[in-house]
């Protein structure tokens, strides 16, 4: 009884605590991960949106009458 709770006892509780340790360690892993790919989901889409909206302000550029969009839309076509 007590070698049981001098050695076995002590060694199942560092046991325990190592285990809930190396689940935390990975939960805040998967988390960072999944929070990574959010970030490149998310920049990605925008990137796609400003491109999209880029290229209709240019088709709208060559389709206005003003001289100044006109003159200007290959900047924007270069933006894009």
């Amino acid at each position: 009884m007590l070698v049981n709770y001098l050695i076995k006892a002590p060694n199942d509780n560092v046991d325990a605590l190592s285990k809930q340790m190396d689940m935390r360690d990975e939960l805040k892993r998967q988390h960072l991960a999944a929070f990574k790919y959010r970030i490149k989901r998310f920049a990605a889409t925008k990137v796609g949106l400003t491109s999209a909206f880029m290229a209709g302000v240019t088709v709208q550029a060559g389709k206005s009458d003003t001289s100044f969009v006109r003159k200007y839309g290959w900047l924007a076509k270069l933006l894009a």
